[in-house]
């Protein structure tokens, strides 16, 4: 049974094919409205008289060699947009690389891979990384930056955003992706959905990366000003980066403190580095910044360790044990603060801890044990290592985190 039915032709078989495609759980926001565009732009192609094929094209046709080719030479030339660009005959092998990625999936939801003959994928076009030698600057600068007083909340996301990169060399949407609880409770270590180009959702695999005090001292700035952002706002947004001010999505009004989108992201990266560079230019040692996040995240060789995309249960009941055994031993050990033993309670509360969250159980079920156990306030939390900053984002999050003073103090 085809995905597709083959008794539709030409656009309604395209937009049959897209909407197959849309549906699909791998398929991201991103991904979806490339589809939407190529099966768009080929529905048009069918209308022009250069093409071979009108809207009558059965899927035996539609994906042959040179009924493709002639789809993408009319595409290169400018002549299927929608709207009129400055420079018709500017193209790139990007868009070239998105067009035949985006006709191999509609090809794959029409179940038409026997007759489908596509044009072989232009080589990605490379950018320049960043060398080691100006990244250990960089690194420098964004130092400097961060030290400075009066930072705005657009430049203190933007050294939050640049110290990650640079220690994890994420991609932008493996970087939007990311929510509070992705951060383990010291802010030693990231964890990310890696998502290779051309994935399927089997291929998905997580991994566990280091964070350089850098991004830790970066990351303490930015949860604070994300918090105050999100209580202007009354929102309670999961996202790591969120948006600063309202903004558009598929054509309707955003408020501000939603999760920021791999465009925005880029988009707040450039013109917060541009703004940047503007204002220390001149400075003595002062290299300007790179205005594409690529160049960047290009060329680092991160510190990594596999994960699990879901908890072991039995493995996940072990370790909470040992959470709960860890946080009463502190909880005992703080009526004497300073002694040896509280320090060896200090550092197995953090082992444990930290562990729990690498196999993926939730830093609300950790605090609710901890909770439990006698931890039942901010200073007690942060003895086992939770940096209170993002504690606040766990409660502003999930509405729920620990309990309020009074409570304690009951």
């Amino acid at each position: 049974m085809n995905a597709v039915d083959w008794k539709l032709t030409g656009r309604a078989l395209l937009a049959a094919a897209a909407a197959e495609v849309t549906s699909w759980p791998s398929t991201s926001a991103s991904r979806a409205r490339q589809v939407r565009w190529v099966a768009g732009e080929y529905g048009r192609a069918l209308a022009h008289p250069d093409h071979p094929l009108d809207d009558e094209a059965t899927v035996k046709k539609l994906y042959r060699y040179g009924h493709v080719e002639t789809y993408l030479r009319l595409a290169r030339s400018g002549a299927l947009r929608v709207r009129m660009a400055r420079n018709p005959a500017k193209h790139s092998d990007s868009s070239e690389q998105i067009r035949l990625e985006a006709l191999g999936l509609l090809v794959k939801a029409c179940d038409a891979e026997n007759y489908a003959h596509l044009p072989a994928q232009p080589d990605p076009p490379s950018k320049p990384p960043v060398a080691p030698r100006p990244r250990a600057l960089l690194r420098a600068q964004l130092t400097e930056l961060a030290d400075a007083p009066g930072a705005t909340a657009g430049r203190l996301r933007m050294l939050a955003i640049g110290a990650t990169v640079c220690d994890t060399g994420v991609r932008a949407g493996e970087l939007c992706a990311r929510t509070v609880e992705d951060l383990s409770p010291t802010l030693e270590e990231l964890r990310v959905v890696r998502r290779p180009q051309g994935w399927s959702e089997a291929e998905a695999y997580v991994q566990i990366l280091a964070l350089s005090g850098l991004s830790r001292a970066a990351l303490r700035r930015w949860l604070p000003e994300r918090q105050a952002l999100l209580a202007r706002v009354g929102g309670t947004a999961t996202a790591l980066w969120v948006s600063l001010h309202a903004n558009h999505l598929k054509g309707h009004t955003t408020p501000a403190g939603t999760p920021l989108q791999p465009r925005g992201l880029s988009r707040a990266w450039t013109r917060a580095v541009a703004e940047t560079n503007t204002e220390m230019a001149g400075q003595p040692d002062w290299r300007p910044l790179p205005t594409r996040m690529e160049q960047l995240r290009r060329g680092v060789r991160p510190t990594a360790r596999n994960a699990p995309r879901e908890p072991d249960a039995e493995k996940a009941a072990v370790l909470l044990d040992a959470v709960a055994d860890r946080g009463r031993e502190l909880a005992a050990a703080r009526a004497e603060e300073g002694t040896t033993a509280e320090l060896a309670a200090r550092v197995g509360a953090r082992q444990a801890v930290t562990a729990a969250w690498a196999e993926g159980i939730e830093h609300a079920v950790q605090l609710s044990v901890l909770t439990e156990a006698g931890l039942r306030d901010e200073a007690a939390l942060a003895a086992a290592g939770w940096e209170p900053a993002l504690l606040a984002a766990v409660d502003r999050s999930r509405g729920w985190g620990r309990p309020s003073r009074a409570a304690a103090a009951c």
